[in-house]
């Protein structure tokens, strides 16, 4: 056992090491820029997942505060290299919806959608369109109010559109084999534009069955030919989440589930409790990133990045191609998803600290580099949703608190 003076050097050094990230934003070669830091009436705890329209303005949701301390959706416009925040919609905390905890996405014709985790007639979400009018002003509609008899509760990611103009998305909880709790049962969810006007929903898979997954946090996405990729927080063989695929219906059944890999938790190198969604490269190969993985000592271990290689016979073969290891004796922990640029390089980030912005380039193996560390007074937590990537290359998200105002900053990380 080390000396108390050995100890004592230990934690002084920490001390110090903590200072100076309280202190120093950390850019690694690139240049760092705080767009907006936001205030109270604004909303706070603003998302990753941030959506470009054709005229370069930004729009994404903060998930609390706002004018009725329940969030609000947003566009940043720029004008030289400033940026001006509006606030589209402020969430009243009742029928309208509460705490949007997904990103929001566009239709071709310009509306914005998305979901909230509390709120609508029963408490437990919605989903809502803002449309714009030829004056400027932003409209909410809610499309969706979860909680029905067998339907889904607590939507918490991004919804994902078709050709047709359906969306698609999940719940963290209910549906067939929920109880009324955020971390069972579960759904995935189609809504579909009526003939006379309004939507219809239809849930597509209720999760917690048996082995099959429990509790989804992600967006989906689609292959080519229709079929539905996510993963589950929880749940599965192992009960430390899965990686799924939903394929359409064939002659008259419901969709399938198929669960392609089993997290556990606790085995070395392999991750667990998967919160954000997946990606595919040309190739077909899936990638997507766990929470946390093998367990320290006193404690969860760190997160990984994962790829899952499809084989014969509809068989998949998982590769963790990074972990994120320890900072400062605390792990890493990865809730956000991944984006990839044109030349396959992925980026994410991750909770060690304040947070980090991390990139991974495939040469000969997948060599990470931390391209910014967060350090509170910028910014800090960028937890939910994905990184921003513009055509030149520039990275933009939310970090969920710290900033001038300490309740969250967008950001805009140059190469």
């Amino acid at each position: 056992m080390p000396s108390s003076k050995v100890v004592a050097r230990i934690a002084a050094a920490v001390t110090l090491l903590w200072a100076g990230l309280a202190g120093i934003p950390h850019a690694f070669g690139q240049t760092y820029t705080v767009l907006h830091n936001f205030k109270t009436k604004e909303g706070s705890g603003p998302l990753l997942g941030l959506v470009f329209d054709s005229s370069g303005n930004l729009y994404g949701v903060a998930s609390g505060e706002g004018a009725s301390r329940a969030g609000s959706v947003f566009e940043l416009t720029p004008s030289g290299s400033t940026w001006t925040e509006k606030t589209l919609h402020s969430f009243n905390g009742g029928t309208d919806g509460s705490t949007p905890a997904g990103p929001v996405i566009f239709d071709s014709a310009g509306n914005l959608y998305g979901t909230t985790k509390l709120g609508g007639t029963n408490g437990v979400g919605v989903v809502y369109e803002l449309s714009k009018s030829k004056t400027g002003t932003w409209t909410e509609s809610v499309l969706h109010n979860f909680g029905g008899s067998m339907d889904g509760q607590f939507p918490t990611n991004a919804l994902v559109l078709d050709s047709s103009g359906n969306l698609y998305g999940t719940t963290e909880g209910g549906g067939a084999h929920g109880n009324g709790q955020e971390i069972t049962g579960g759904t995935v969810f189609k809504l579909a534009k009526k003939s006379g006007g309004g939507w219809s929903e239809t849930v597509l898979y209720s999760f917690g069955s048996g082995k099959d997954g429990a509790s989804p946090r992600c967006n989906l996405i689609f292959d080519s030919t229709g079929n539905l990729y996510g993963t589950t927080f929880y749940g599965g063989t192992y009960g430390a989440g899965t990686v799924f695929e939903l394929s359409p219906p064939k002659s008259g059944s419901g969709w399938a589930e198929k669960v392609l890999y089993n997290f556990v938790f606790g085995s070395y190198n392999n991750g667990a409790y998967p919160a954000g969604g997946l990606l595919f490269d040309k190739s077909g190969n899936l990638f997507g990133t766990a929470t946390t993985g093998e367990p320290y000592t006193q404690g969860l271990g760190p997160g990984i990045v994962f790829e899952l290689a499809p084989g014969s016979g509809g068989s998949w073969t998982e590769t963790t191609i990074y972990t994120s290891g320890l900072t400062l004796l605390t792990p890493s922990f990865i809730y956000s998803g991944l984006a990839m640029d044109k030349s396959g390089n992925l980026y994410f980030t991750d909770l060690a600290v304040f947070g980090d912005v991390v990139e991974l380039q495939k040469v000969y193996s997948w060599d990470p580099k931390t391209l910014y560390n967060f350090d509170g007074t910028h910014g800090s937590k960028p937890a939910i949703g994905s990184l921003t990537l513009d055509s030149s290359g520039n990275l933009y998200g939310g970090a969920q608190s710290g900033g001038a105002n300490q309740s969250g900053v967008v950001f805009k990380l140059t190469p």
